[in-house]
C-alpha cells in the first residue's frame, strides 16, 4: 500500500490518464494498463472501473450526442478532481465498489495464481 504522497501522485497519474482518453491521445484498453495498481485507494481503482464503464459505452457513445457529452463530463470532473490530489466523491466510488464489488476486473500484477485464476474464468471453469 502507498503512503499518501505516493496516492497523490498516482490520482495525478489517473487525472493525465484520463485526459488522455477523452483527447483521444490513448486508447481506452490501453489506459486501463496504465492505471497505477494495488495502491489500496479507492478513488484510483474506481478510476480503472470509470474506464471499463467508458469502454463498454463505446457503441452507445457513437449513436448518442447527449450520453457521450454526458459521460465525457463526467470523465473532465473525475480527472479535475484527482489532478487536485482529492479523492472522488463518495456516492462514485460506492456505486462503482458496489457494481464491482465482487469481480476481479482490475489488471493485477502478473503472477501464477492470477495467471490460472484467469485462465479458469475465461474457459468457464
Amino acid at each position: 500500500m502507498a503512503d499518501d504522497t505516493d496516492i497523490i501522485k498516482q490520482r495525478r497519474i489517473c487525472a493525465q490518464i484520463l485526459v488522455d482518453v477523452i483527447l483521444s491521445k490513448i486508447k481506452v484498453l490501453d489506459a486501463l494498463k496504465k492505471i497505477p495498481k494495488e495502491t489500496g485507494d479507492d478513488s484510483i481503482n474506481t478510476c480503472f472501473h470509470i474506464l471499463v464503464h467508458y469502454e463498454s459505452d463505446e457503441d452507445l457513445r457513437k449513436t448518442d450526442n447527449v450520453y457521450k457529452e454526458v459521460q465525457d463530463d463526467f470523465l473532465v470532473e473525475a480527472a479535475e478532481i484527482l489532478a487536485r490530489g482529492e479523492n472522488l466523491p463518495y456516492n462514485i466510488i460506492k456505486e462503482y465498489k458496489d457494481y464491482y464489488q465482487n469481480s476481479d476486473l482490475f489488471y493485477r500484477k502478473p503472477n501464477r495464481h492470477n495467471f490460472i485464476k484467469r485462465l479458469l474464468k475465461f474457459i468457464n471453469i
